[in-house]
């Protein structure tokens, strides 16, 4: 098999763009098949690249979901589509649906042909799985059988260790030994300084482009690391991925290394890779699992009540705990950054924080355009949320772009209960995130009066309530500049001197101003009840101008952003 990304690369001149998706590159392909009709789950085993031109992609909605869940139950490695005829563009419920759930959505000009690309691909799958019978042939059968069903670097190691009776090792890229097997009774042996010199000796016949001379040293293949004294060394340079370089080791001080010793090393490193692209791939199920969960319990919790604790357990966490709900969301914040990169940073950072925070569990998770993150604990209302807030101040701390804004539903005793926490975290959210410009951390718990009152309110009621409150004046283009006063001697209390100094205007400036807005408003500003209106109408700003939460459909049609890898790279 081979991943997505190098089908991709496969394709030569042929730039394949990836519209969706992209952290389910290193999905393994099985098989490339062209899509010939609208509904091809039948006729699936899982593992195929699947082509189409549009032609028969489904126009309407529902038989669309439903091909697009059939596709999901298969695990499909991706879909590429050739735009250009009878598709402008991906669908984009197809670019929603890969970003979900990690299955990479392609796309190339029309005119490219699929036969160039599936014949690529499948020669180079073929190729492989040839290779590795051949391998296979020629090793001793118990060997082979131990390799093909190793879980781990560790036991690669150790079953090469043990049958050659010779230190095995897996090295980074600075040399840093990974996993290690080295038999006892053997000779003691200064590990480090031993492989930064074989290293080096490795790494000379490499950039000496000494591949035209030596054909055998080819990617994936055995090298033969001559050095003067003991020990003999055979090394595999793997590059899985760009920060995923390793370096498979076999030393032996009593002989040469042979033919056989060759062929273990070269499969035991197609074994290697497997084993890291199959963690890959089960990070992407995990996170696939997790959202299928966040729908089943906010979605149907009927159902979810019967599923649930099986699924909650699956994914390690205690039903009986107290549950929280919440998201992790961008707020203002200095310097534009794509959807993406802010989702990814701050989606690792609170798994760190997850992992790392003793009676902290849960997870993180992208869930209608937000980043949601479900906490199960058995500490304390007030430890969580300093916990939280310690969060907060670490984000904005480490990456200055991003100001966060953390919204949190009530803490729940029951985790069917967490759709409750997780509605309030929603009503909340449209109150607070453009609130304060330094972000911040929030909890329904303290906000149980602007709940009350904005909680049931939608955008265009909000608007309407707003607009009742203030003139039409105040909120034209012409009356921007008595609004934004209106606005700083809110937030400074009335004080006239600090409003003064806060907008760099002179007090005769100020009290003209003052004026024109209390002609409009018919009341005077130092009045109370005047002062509690104004103060509900901007509250009511953000939810009158609030938009669905940023969802990955309008990062990619609206901000075009897109990965594109060049074959020559």
């Amino acid at each position: 098999m081979i991943t997505v990304k190098e089908a991709i690369l496969l394709t030569g001149k042929n730039n394949v763009t990836v519209r969706a998706g992209k952290r389910g590159l290193y999905r393994k392909i099985r098989w490339a098949h062209v899509i010939d009709h609208d509904d091809m789950r039948h006729f699936l085993e899982g593992g195929e690249l699947l082509m189409t031109c549009g032609q028969v992609w489904p126009h309407d909605q529902a038989s669309e979901a439903r091909l697009l869940k059939g596709f999901l139950r298969h695990q499909i490695s991706g879909i590429l589509f050739a735009t250009g005829r009878y598709l402008d563009e991906c669908p984009p419920s197809v670019l929603e649906f890969g970003e979900k759930y990690g299955i990479p959505i392609l796309e190339v000009p029309f005119h490219v042909q699929f036969i160039k690309i599936t014949q690529s691909i499948h020669q180079e799958i073929m190729k492989r799985e040839f290779r590795k019978k051949e391998l296979t042939a020629q090793l001793p059968s118990e060997l082979a059988g131990e390799l093909r069903v190793a879980n781990s670097g560790k036991d690669i190691c150790r079953i090469l260790a043990q049958h050659f009776n010779c230190p095995a090792i897996i090295t980074d890229p600075t040399n840093n030994v990974l996993d290690k097997v080295i038999p006892t009774g053997g000779k003691r042996i200064n590990l480090p300084n031993l492989l930064d010199h074989l290293s080096k000796i490795l790494h000379e016949r490499l950039d000496n482009n000494l591949y035209e001379k030596e054909p055998s040293l080819q990617e994936g293949q055995p090298i033969k690391v001559p050095t003067k004294t003991c020990p003999y060394a055979l090394a595999v340079p793997l590059q899985i991925e760009e920060n995923y370089p390793r370096t498979l080791w076999l030393l032996n001080y009593h002989q040469q290394l042979e033919e056989v010793h060759s062929h273990a090393l070269e499969y035991a490193a197609t074994v290697l890779v497997d084993i890291h692209l199959n963690q890959q791939g089960g990070g992407v199920t995990s996170k696939q699992f997790k959202v299928e969960l966040m729908e089943l319990l906010f979605e149907n919790p009927k159902t979810a009540a019967i599923l649930m604790e099986d699924r909650v357990r699956k994914l390690g966490l205690a039903p009986n705990e107290n549950w929280m709900a919440g998201f992790v969301l961008p707020g203002k914040k200095e310097i534009p950054l794509s959807l993406s990169i802010e989702m990814d940073f701050l989606s690792d950072e609170c798994t760190k924080w997850i992992d790392e925070t003793d009676g902290i569990g849960g997870f993180c998770e992208i869930y209608e355009g937000r980043l949601t993150l479900l906490i199960s604990s058995s500490l304390e209302y007030s430890v969580i949320k300093n916990h939280l807030k310690d969060l907060y101040s670490h984000v904005q701390t480490i990456y200055k772009q991003i100001v966060p804004v953390l919204v949190f539903g009530k803490m729940k005793k029951d985790w069917l209960s967490l759709v409750e926490s997780y509605q309030e975290a929603k009503s909340l959210t449209p109150l607070v995130q453009f609130s304060d410009s330094a972000g911040g951390t929030f909890f329904a718990e303290e906000s149980q009066k602007e709940l009350l009152l904005y909680g049931g309110m939608d955008s265009a009621k909000a608007h309407e309530f707003r607009n009742l409150i203030l003139p039409d004046e105040l909120l034209s283009e012409r009356g921007s500049v008595l609004y934004e006063t209106l606005k700083c001697l809110a937030a400074h209390n009335y004080n006239r001197e600090m409003v003064a100094k806060a907008l760099h205007i002179h007090r005769n400036t100020l009290r003209y101003r003052i004026e024109r807005i209390e002609q409009h408003l018919g009341d005077s500003l130092s009045s109370s009840k005047c002062q509690f209106w104004i103060q509900i109408a901007l509250t009511l700003e953000s939810l009158a101008n609030q938009t669905h939460g940023p969802t990955f459909e309008t990062e990619i049609d609206e901000n075009k952003e897109e990965v594109v890898l060049d074959p020559i790279l």
